[in-house]
């Protein structure tokens, strides 16, 4: 724009408006699973139930069954596996069988509810729900589930059809601007199509633009296979036979084939791979979805065979042409498909269509496939919803998120639509958008302003519903926060000088395009780095510098923008929910390396091993020669270093008891009050306002500890925190080695084997991420300096005797009070030496907070403890008070249980939860599923044959170099994998597909 050049700045109260009206839309849309979820719910409470999920209650039928006078209905199924199982919410779908209605006295006695899947083996009272079949059965005829859901649909559509169009236009012109930045579309692509179905745009868009019909072009048609016609692609016939496909709700909405072969082989693609063909199939109705799916073989059969003959009579024979306003069109033709979709999917009373019920949960019958997109609203993806996040598939809709945690997904993605297009001043020259930055900023601001000030309520009320959109949009005034850091292995593998960037105002001005993958670079302070642009929940989105290793990784990427002088330069953004990590902040430059100051060694602590023993100890100290540091144990010779390691060991366990039995607790800090889904970043913040030591607290084995502290390294060192306390680490065999990595950045090849035994000992993360190994670098790359608080006295307690009065007897909390005790005397020598900081540990959750009546390290030092616990994908209640948890404490003589409980519990989702086979066994509900099975020195891929069996294979490792032996995998057996990660990789480009986690690893 040139500087008397005027154009009009988006209208804010449109912008407003239109998300209310995405708001309301996708709160409102009616789900078939949503809806069955609710009615099977408040047939639970009818009867008194009220802690399950009606997704975790199933329904099993059985070709035996056994009397048993235990069973809540008289009768149980020992050994047994169910002829077909569903849940309860899809129970409510598709109602008992016809035959049932007259054989209702026996649905307890081959079937019953039970909160075990279909693989349990036993049936019985330990598992059994107590609901009668037959009067449930009644219940189902009292509710007439299809009416209901019928009904909703009919409100839905009467009262938000035209909304719902308005929503469909803003999404399609939204995506038609991505694709032309993407340069997906070229200059006058965008025009030819934006014409045919909008007609002149004024820029900046606003919502009379929406909301107006237009007479599409004859240039518009809709687009069929085999006589197959999709419900909501429009297929553009442009000028010399090229075709322009728009598929709403895809990763790239628009597709341009330029001849009929073209359009043939792309087809084919679409349909050939399961995956591919899934998404596509999206676009099609329910009853063509199941004709496609039992005939696959025979359609593919013929659209191979034609395409060889460049006969195309199977695609698009119909050539339809969309009359009238072609968004109209998108949504009757959407209405129609949900009511048809209702009708063939739901049973009414009396009725059982079969065929269109093809799936259950149990192994041994077939996959939910073509219906599964009924579990979520068809409509969705016609107003901007991504098809491959709406959790099509029942796996996703019995084992994710709560509807409103996945509905409001979904409304982030809708609104960060409609402030991208709200969000553009002009379309300019090739390639290149204006944003209107802070001139939006400052108009949206006094209008805001206004319209706040107008719609105000004379007597005061809370804010809610559209108004909380229109306070969502006031602008905030940006902090200065300290420069964070861009690891240097992010440092892009191109030379970059002699390149020349975009130079044209717009998304691409200052980027690098490269002929690499990613493809996209920048250079800041005279390096190169690959980059990605992200779109922003609220605003038009920002690129970002990611990890070339993992370039797709959400957890790794640290936003940039030019500034005034053309340079890039790090820019804030808000944190991740539920404790995730919070991203780098703003700052002009980037500091590579930290200020590795020298350490200043701590005093030999009385408890040591004297220097001159450590060689006959060494192996002691490394785990390896346990028998020799019993206390039965005498090797008779004149000179032992084992006897006098026993004897230093004994003197801590007797003043670590005299500590306990006169201890005086200091006065503990304020625990902070935390919204459970707080930030890291306000977590930290919080957490040192109120006291200088923060206390982590984990199973050894888990993930999610290492994992947060590793992401939120570089926010603790700007928080000032100084020290990283660390359990495992000895003071007398690791420290020397700890401050040398601390002064250098170099890790003595001792030190990095000591933690890779630790890591595989406790079969921590097995991409080998978020480990003590991985953690302990981080730590230095972020100039935190890392303090072992254990020493081989305390830590290697193995046949230790405890000896009071000439009686033995075993004291089962010695390890805890040797070791807090220690970690005490360590904590407070290095505040004193290396001055008063702020510090965080790491530890055992049975050592950060009082356990079995012994002081923590928290309550020792003032700190505030925090137990991490490691959850499935969609579980995390983010961070809340501890209500503890009762874990076994191994097979004593015993074999007893403790609780065990910090100040604050927060839980952080991990891929690896399933351990047991009996876990996993039900995690891998389909065919071609797999996750890892972690033991000690070895690692198992696990996964579901395609005759349900389930199938373990050792992943091994030769030199660093991790591979499988599977002959029938040809494309992976035997092929050597630069981690484990990159051979999962590999199975998932064979179609395989990782259990329980759908987030990028």
């Amino acid at each position: 724009m040139t500087p008397t050049e005027i154009r009009p700045l988006p209208n804010a109260a449109d912008k407003a408006a239109l998300k209310a009206i995405a708001t309301r839309i996708i709160q409102t849309c009616p789900s078939l699973q949503d809806t069955a979820h609710e009615v099977a719910r408040d047939l639970l409470k009818k009867y008194g139930i009220t802690d399950l999920d009606p997704d975790r209650v199933y329904f099993h039928r059985f070709d035996a069954s056994q009397s048993s006078s235990k069973a809540f209905t008289g009768w149980e199924h020992a050994k047994a596996t169910p002829t077909s199982s569903m849940t309860l919410t899809q129970l409510v779908i598709h109602r008992f069988r016809v035959a049932d209605q007259d054989n209702a006295d026996l649905l307890d006695v081959y079937a019953g509810f039970y909160t075990a899947g279909p693989n349990a083996g036993t049936f019985d009272e330990t598992n059994e729900v107590r609901l009668h079949g037959n009067e449930v059965l009644k219940d189902f005829w009292s509710i007439d589930f299809c009416s209901l859901y019928t009904d909703r649909l009919t409100a839905f559509w009467n009262d938000s059809g035209t909304d719902f169009r308005t929503l469909a236009k803003c999404s399609f012109l939204g995506k038609a601007v991505e694709a032309r930045d993407k340069r997906q579309l070229s200059d006058e692509d965008f025009q030819f199509i934006t014409t045919a179905v909008i007609g002149p745009i004024t820029w900046p868009v606003n919502l009379q633009l929406l909301q107006a019909r237009h007479p599409c072009s004859d240039s518009v048609r809709t687009l069929d296979v085999d006589q197959y016609t999709s419900t909501h692609i429009l297929r553009f016939i442009a000028p010399k036979g090229r075709q322009i496909v728009y598929l709403p709700g895809e990763a790239d909405a628009f597709q341009v084939l330029e001849t009929a072969t073209d359009m043939h082989y792309w087809m084919l693609l679409r349909m050939n791979k399961e995956d591919a063909r899934q998404t596509f199939m999206a676009h099609f109705s329910l009853a063509d979805r199941q004709d496609i799916a039992e005939n696959i073989s025979d359609i593919m059969n013929r659209l191979v065979s034609t395409w060889g003959k460049y006969d195309h009579h199977l695609i698009n024979p119909k050539n339809q042409a969309i009359t009238g306003d072609a968004f109209n069109w998108l949504g009757d033709s959407t209405k129609d498909a949900m009511f048809t979709e209702a009708r063939l999917s739901l049973t009414s009373d009396g009725d059982l269509r079969k065929k269109l019920w093809i799936g259950y949960l149990s192994a041994g019958v077939k996959v939910f496939g073509p219906m599964a997109v009924v579990g979520w609203p068809v409509a969705l993806p016609v107003i901007g919803a991504s098809i491959a996040n709406l959790g099509l598939n029942i796996d996703q809709a019995v084992n994710g998120n709560t509807a409103e945690e996945r509905k409001a997904g979904i409304l982030g993605a809708v609104l960060s639509g409609i402030d991208v297009l709200f969000n553009l001043l002009v379309i300019k020259g090739p390639g290149a958008l204006e944003d209107i930055g802070a001139e939006v900023n400052a108009a949206e601001a006094k209008e805001m302003a206004e319209l706040m000030e107008a719609n105000a309520p004379k007597p005061a009320a809370a804010v809610t519903g559209e108004a909380s959109l229109i306070e969502e949009l006031t602008p905030t005034l940006p902090e200065t926060r300290q420069s964070p850091m861009v690891p240097d292995h992010w440092q892009a593998n191109e030379l970059l000088e002699g390149e020349t960037p975009g130079a044209g105002p717009g998304k691409f001005q200052g980027i690098f395009q490269v002929n690499a993958n990613p493809s996209t670079a920048i250079m800041m302070d005279d390096l190169a780095y690959y980059v990605r642009y992200e779109s922003d929940l609220n605003g038009t989105g920002h690129w970002a510098i990611i990890d070339p290793e993992n370039p797709h990784s959400f957890r790794d990427s640290i936003p940039v923008r030019l500034n005034e002088e053309g340079k890039w330069q790090i820019v804030s953004r808000n944190g991740l929910k539920g404790g995730g990590k919070t991203p780098a902040t703003a700052g002009t430059s980037t500091a590579r390396e930290p200020n590795r100051a020298p350490t200043v060694p701590l005093p030999a602590s009385e408890y040591d091993v004297p220097p001159q023993l450590k060689p006959q100890l060494e192996d002691g100290a490394a785990g390896s020669d346990d028998d020799a540091l019993r206390d039965a144990y005498d090797s008779l010779d004149d000179f032992d270093a084992h006897r006098d390691f026993k004897a230093i060991r004994k003197r801590l366990y007797r003043d670590a008891i005299r500590f306990y039995a006169d201890l005086n607790l200091p006065e503990r800090p304020p625990i902070p009050q935390l919204n459970p889904n707080a930030t890291a970043e306000e977590i930290i913040e919080k957490i040192f306002d109120h006291a200088r030591g923060l206390v982590i607290g984990e199973s050894h084995d888990g993930i999610g500890s290492k994992q947060w502290l590793i992401d939120n390294m570089a926010l603790l060192a700007r928080r000032n925190v100084k020290t990283l306390y660390m359990e495992h680490l000895l003071t007398d065999f690791h420290q020397a080695a700890l401050d040398s990595f601390g002064q250098t950045g170099v890790m003595s090849k001792e030190l990095e084997r000591y933690l890779k035994v630790l890591d595989t000992g406790n079969m921590t993360d097995p991409l080998e991420r978020d480990t003590f190994l991985g953690l302990v670098k981080e730590a230095g790359k972020q100039g935190i300096h890392v303090q072992a608080i254990d020493c081989m006295a305390s830590y290697r307690l193995n046949g230790m005797d405890i000896v009071p009065d000439q009686e033995r007897f075993i004291d089962e909390t010695a390890r805890q009070k040797m070791m807090n005790y220690f970690a005490r005397s360590i904590i407070r020598t290095d505040q004193a030496v290396r001055g008063a900081h702020k510090w965080v540990a790491l530890m055992g959750n049975s050592h950060s907070n009082t356990f079995e009546g012994v002081a923590g390290v928290s309550e020792l030092e003032e700190g505030i403890g925090i137990r991490v616990e490691d959850v499935a994908e969609g579980t995390s209640h983010g961070i809340e008070v501890d209500p503890g948890k009762i874990l076994p404490m191994g097979n004593d003589i015993f074999d007893r249980t403790a609780l065990v409980r910090g100040d604050l519990r927060l839980q952080v989702e991990t891929p690896w939860i399933a351990q047991s086979m009996t876990e996993i066994e039900a995690l891998l509900s389909h065919q071609g599923m797999y996750t890892l099975k972690l033991q000690p020195g070895m690692t198992f891929l696990v996964h579901r044959s395609r005759n349900n069996s389930i199938v373990r294979t050792l992943i091994q490792n030769d030199g660093g170099r991790y591979y499988i032996e599977r002959p029938n995998w040809p494309s992976v057996s035997g092929k050597r994998y630069g981690g484990i990660k990159a051979l999962l990789q590999g199975l998932d480009a064979m179609g395989l597909k990782l259990a329980g986690w759908s987030k990028p690893l």
